[in-house]
C-alpha cells in the first residue's frame, strides 16, 4: 500500500507546474503517504530561512512566534536527511506547544548537486517508525529534485550550499584583493579633430554678405576669392562721397576767387580746404571698401564653416568671423571633458582617441593644453576644454571627425576607481 502510494505521489510531485503549487502539494497532499496532521515547508534565502507554506494555512507570518520557531528548526543540523524528533525537544513556544502534535519528522530536501533546497517538517500524534523513515528518505530526494526543476532562485541555491559558501568566501577575498590593484584613473569625453592653427576669415567692415564662393571643406589657394560682400550700399557711399567732394571743391574755388576782393574770405578758405581734405578721405574710404568687398584666402588650406546658404544676405559686423582656413595636414584633438567627470591631469598625459569614423583603430595622443575653467558647450552643459597632439601622422580626411577620448591620469587603487563616482554622489547628497 505504501509503495503504490509513494509511486503515485512521486508522479504527482513531478507533474507540478510551478513552485507555489509544489509547496502546497508537499504540505497537504503528501499526508496520504506520511500520515501527518500538520506540515511546514521552509526554504533558504540570502540570510536565514523563510516559511513558504503550511497545512491548511494560507501563509505564516515571519514576525510571529510560530515563524521564529520554524526558522530555528530549519537551522537545526541533523545527522541524516530524515530525522524523527519529539516535538518537545525542539523547544516550541509555550503558547504553541499545546496545539502541536507530540511527534515530528524533519526532512532535508536536497538538490541533485548537494545543495539544500528546503526542509519539510511533519507533525503527527503517533511516533515515526523506521519504516516511515525508510519511505521518507527516497521521497525527500524526489521532493528535492522537483524543487530543483522548478527552482526560480538558482543563484541563491548555489551559494546556499556548503560548497557554494566556500566559493563565495573565495570570491569575496579575491575581489577585496583585486581592489588594491593600481590602475590609471580614466575619464571619457567627446573629442573633435580640428586644425592646430586655423587662419580666420573675418568681415572687413559692416555690411551684407552677397555670396560665399566656396563650399564647406573645399580646398582653396592663396588669393582665391571666398566671400563677396554686397556692393549696392558701397557704391552708393562712393557716389555720395564723390559728389560731396565735388561740392566742397567748388566752394573752395569760389572762396579763392573772392579772396582777391573780400579779405574776410581768406579765413573761410582755410576751413574749406580742411573740408576738401575730409571729403577726399571719405571718398578714399568708400573706394577702399568697394575694393575690399572681395574677401580672398590669405593662405592655402581648407575652408571650414557651416553652410554657405546660411550666410547669403546676412548682415555682419566688422571683425565677425565668417570661416577659417585650416591646414588638413596639421591637426590636433579638441576635447570637452564634462565637469562631472573631471580628473587630475597634467600636460603630457596619455590620451586615446576612438573616432566614430573608425572606432576599431584607436589613435594615441598627448595632452598639450589644459582647461582650468569650465565653459558652456553646445549641448548646454559645462565642460573643460583640452587639446592634445596626435602621435604620428593622421589621415587628412579626418578633419572635423568626432568620437570619444579616453584620458588617463595617475594610478589609483581599483576599488577607488570603481567607487569614486558613487562616493562623490553620496557626499553631494548627504553633504558630508
Amino acid at each position: 500500500m505504501h509503495l503504490s502510494t509513494a509511486l503515485l505521489i512521486e508522479r504527482e510531485v513531478r507533474q507540478q507546474r510551478d513552485a507555489r503549487s509544489l509547496a502546497y502539494y508537499l504540505v497537504n497532499e503528501t499526508a496520504r503517504l506520511h500520515q501527518h496532521s500538520l506540515a511546514f515547508f521552509m526554504r533558504p534565502k540570502a540570510r536565514g530561512w523563510s516559511v513558504i507554506s503550511a497545512t491548511d494555512v494560507h501563509n505564516v507570518e515571519d514576525a510571529s512566534g510560530l515563524g521564529d520557531w520554524l526558522r530555528k528548526v530549519a537551522k537545526r543540523k541533523t545527522d541524516g536527511d530524515v530525522t524523527p524528533f519529539e516535538t518537545a525537544t525542539l523547544a516550541p513556544p509555550a503558547d504553541l506547544a499545546s496545539g502541536l502534535s507530540p511527534y515530528c519528522l524533519l526532512m532535508v530536501l536536497k538538490h541533485p548537486d548537494g545543495g539544500v533546497a528546503g526542509k519539510l517538517l511533519l507533525l503527527r500524534d503517533t511516533p515515526f517508525q523506521d519504516r516511515d523513515r525508510l519511505i521518507a528518505e527516497p521521497m525527500a530526494e524526489c521532493y528535492g529534485h522537483a524543487i530543483a526543476s522548478l527552482d526560480d532562485r538558482p543563484f541563491l541555491r548555489r551559494f546556499g550550499s556548503r560548497k557554494g559558501k566556500k566559493w563565495l568566501i573565495v570570491v569575496v577575498v579575491l575581489l577585496c584583493a583585486a581592489g588594491f590593484i593600481p590602475v590609471p584613473i580614466t575619464a571619457l569625453a567627446p573629442v573633435e579633430i580640428v586644425a592646430r592653427q586655423p587662419t580666420p576669415i573675418t568681415a572687413p567692415f559692416d555690411g551684407i554678405i552677397a555670396d560665399v564662393l566656396v563650399r564647406p571643406y573645399e580646398a582653396v589657394t592663396p588669393g582665391q576669392m571666398v566671400v563677396r560682400m554686397d556692393q549696392t550700399e558701397l557704391a552708393m557711399e562712393q557716389n555720395v562721397a564723390s559728389r560731396s567732394l565735388a561740392v566742397t571743391e567748388a566752394e573752395l574755388e569760389r572762396y579763392r576767387h573772392e579772396a582777391y576782393l573780400m579779405p574776410e574770405s581768406k579765413a573761410k578758405m582755410a576751413i574749406w580746404e580742411l573740408k576738401v581734405e575730409l571729403s577726399k578721405q571719405e571718398l578714399a574710404n568708400a573706394r577702399d571698401k568697394l575694393e575690399r568687398h572681395r574677401i580672398t584666402a590669405p593662405v592655402a588650406g581648407v575652408a571650414v564653416y557651416d553652410h554657405r546658404f546660411n550666410w547669403r544676405g546676412q548682415p555682419v559686423k566688422a571683425g565677425q568671423r565668417l570661416m577659417t582656413i585650416a591646414q588638413p595636414n596639421d591637426l590636433e584633438a579638441q576635447i570637452e571633458l564634462p565637469a562631472s567627470a573631471l580628473i587630475p591631469l597634467a600636460n603630457g598625459a596619455p590620451v586615446t582617441l576612438f573616432l566614430d569614423i573608425d572606432p576599431t583603430r584607436p589613435i594615441a595622443a598627448k595632452l598639450t593644453s589644459i582647461g582650468y575653467q569650465a565653459q558652456p558647450t553646445a549641448a548646454g552643459t559645462m565642460a573643460y576644454r583640452y587639446r592634445a597632439d596626435i602621435d604620428g601622422t593622421l589621415n587628412t580626411d579626418l578633419l572635423g571627425a568626432r568620437g570619444t577620448a579616453r584620458l588617463e591620469g595617475d594610478k589609483i587603487l581599483l576599488a577607488y576607481a570603481l567607487l569614486r563616482r558613487p562616493f562623490a554622489a553620496l557626499r553631494q547628497f548627504v553633504g558630508l
